[in-house]
C-alpha cells in the first residue's frame, strides 16, 4: 500500500523530502505546567465537583497548567505540609493548613502572602473576617489565605420538639431546659437524649463554656478555664450527665457518633458545624429527613450572641517550593468572589460572608442566613501554638474527671490550668 508519506518522498529529492517528512511528523505535545497541592479530600471535592462545577477548569485552560491533588486525612495533611516545607527543596506548590496545627514557629516555612497580595491583589480580600485572617497570620506575616470554615450551629429535631410541646430555644437557659424536656422515651420505645456532645476534641463543650461567658484559652494565650463563668458551665454539663440528659457514653463519643445519634433519633439537640445539616437530613441515612433544623447557637447568659466555634483551612505556599508565581495565581483564582460562591455550591464553607447573599447559594443552602449570622462572631477553639494539641488532650482528661465525679468542677479546672499554663508560648 502506497502511503502519502511515501509519495512525497518519491516526488521531492534530498533535503526537500526530509523537510516535508518533518512537517508531516506528529508534533510532540508540550508538557503542561503542573502544580502539586497537598490537601484534605474535601478541598479537592469542593474545588472541582458539584453544582458549582470545576472551579479550576478556567484557570487550567488559561495557564496551560494541570493540578495534582495529593489528599490525606486532617492530621496527615498538616504533618505532610510541615514536613514538605522543612526540606531543602520541596515538591508541594500549595499546601492546606488547619488553624489549630499552625503557630508562630512555622512562620519561616511559608511565603508571606501579604507581600504577594500587595504585588498582585486578590479583589476584596478584606471581606474575609479578621478572625480568619488572624488565624493564619504568624509572626506578623500572612502565611496562608483562608479557604474553608466549619462553624457550629444548634441543630434540633423538630419532630421531638412538637411531641414534647417545646419551642426552639433562643437562650442558653432555654436550651438547658429544653434538653431536660426532650429527654424521654418515645411511643416506639426509642430512648431520646435531650443533648449530645462529642469529646474527641474540646470544640463541642467549649461552645457551652462560652455561652456562660467563660473560655479555655483566650486569643491572647491566657488560660482562663478556672474562672467562675467557665466553672459554672462545667458544673452545668456535669449535672446534665448525672441526670442522664447526656448519653452515658458521651465521654467516648466522636463526631461520627453524634451524627448517628441525630440520624437515628436518639438525640434531640446538638451543636455541630452547620454543614452537618445535610447528613442529618439525608433521606438515605436519616430517619428524620427534613425534620432536623439548624440555627445560630443560643444567646449567652449575658444576652449576647455566643461566639460559635469555627475552624479555618487556608492555602499556603512553602518557601522551598518552585513556581511560586503560578501558585499565587491559583490561590488568587480560588479566592475570587465568584469562585467562592461556586465552591459554596459544591459544599464549601465560604470565607466571604457575601457569598451567603447569592441567590443560588440561598436556594441550595437553606441555612445560609443563619450561618452568615453565626460566622460574624465565630472564634477558634484555641489559638494556634506548638502545644495546642497537648492542651486540648489535657482539657478532655480533666473535664472527664469532673464528669465522672472524680473531681469537683472547680478543682478539675484549676488542675487543668496548672497543667496547661507551662505549655503556653512565651509572650
Amino acid at each position: 500500500m502506497t502511503t502519502r508519506r511515501a509519495v512525497i518522498a518519491n516526488l521531492l529529492p534530498g533535503a526537500a523530502a526530509a523537510v516535508a517528512l518533518t512537517m508531516l511528523a506528529p508534533r510532540r505535545a508540550v508538557a503542561a505546567e503542573r502544580l502539586s497541592i497537598f490537601s484534605h479530600a474535601v478541598h479537592k471535592s469542593v474545588s472541582t465537583t458539584g453544582p458549582g462545577g470545576d472551579v479550576t477548569a478556567s484557570w487550567r485552560e488559561k495557564n496551560g497548567a494541570e493540578v495534582e491533588w495529593l489528599t490525606s486525612g486532617v492530621e496527615a495533611t498538616n504533618e505532610r505540609a510541615f514536613k514538605e516545607a522543612s526540606l531543602g527543596q520541596g515538591n508541594a506548590n500549595i499546601v492546606f493548613l488547619l488553624d489549630r496545627y499552625t503557630g508562630p514557629q512555622f512562620a519561616g516555612m511559608f511565603e508571606d502572602l501579604g507581600a504577594w497580595h500587595a504585588r498582585d491583589p486578590i479583589p476584596g480580600l478584606n471581606e474575609i473576617p479578621a478572625g480568619m485572617i488572624g488565624a493564619h497570620t504568624l509572626g506578623g506575616k500572612l502565611t496562608a489565605i483562608p479557604f474553608r470554615h466549619a462553624t457550629h450551629g444548634l441543630h434540633y429535631n423538630t419532630t421531638f420538639l412538637a411531641e414534647r410541646g417545646v419551642q426552639p430555644p433562643k437562650t442558653i437557659e432555654q436550651t438547658l431546659k429544653a434538653a431536660e424536656q426532650l429527654t424521654y422515651t418515645r411511643a416506639d420505645g426509642t430512648r431520646v437524649y435531650g443533648l449530645v456532645l462529642n469529646f474527641d476534641d474540646p470544640s463541642s463543650p467549649i461552645d457551652w463554656i462560652r455561652a456562660f461567658g467563660g473560655d479555655f484559652i483566650t486569643p491572647a494565650y491566657e488560660v482562663v478555664i478556672d474562672q467562675p463563668a467557665a466553672v459554672r458551665a462545667v458544673a452545668a454539663i456535669c449535672d446534665l450527665y448525672k441526670r442522664e440528659i447526656l448519653p452515658k457514653n458521651v465521654l467516648t463519643m466522636k463526631t461520627e457518633d453524634v451524627t448517628t445519634f441525630m440520624q437515628q433519633g436518639r438525640a434531640a439537640i446538638c451543636n455541630q458545624p452547620f454543614g452537618r445539616f445535610v447528613a442529618f437530613n439525608d433521606p438515605k441515612t436519616s430517619k428524620f429527613p427534613g425534620r432536623i433544623a439548624v440555627g445560630p447557637l443560643p444567646l449567652g447568659s449575658d444576652g449576647k450572641p455566643t461566639p460559635a466555634k469555627t475552624s479555618v483551612w487556608a492555602m499556603a505556599i512553602p518557601r522551598n517550593s518552585r513556581n511560586k508565581e503560578l501558585s499565587w495565581s491559583l490561590i488568587k483564582h480560588l479566592s475570587l468572589r465568584e469562585n467562592v460562591i461556586a465552591e459554596a455550591l459544591n459544599g464549601n464553607g465560604p470565607v466571604r460572608p457575601s457569598a451567603y447573599d447569592d441567590a443560588k447559594v440561598k436556594a441550595l443552602i437553606p441555612y445560609a442566613a443563619e450561618e452568615k449570622l453565626a460566622l460574624a462572631g465565630a472564634r477558634l477553639v484555641v489559638p494556634g501554638f506548638p502545644n495546642n494539641g497537648k492542651a486540648m488532650d489535657i482539657f478532655i482528661e480533666e473535664f472527664s474527671q469532673a464528669m465522672l465525679g472524680a473531681k469537683e468542677p472547680q478543682a478539675a479546672m484549676m488542675d487543668l490550668k496548672k497543667r496547661v499554663v507551662p505549655l503556653m508560648p512565651a509572650k
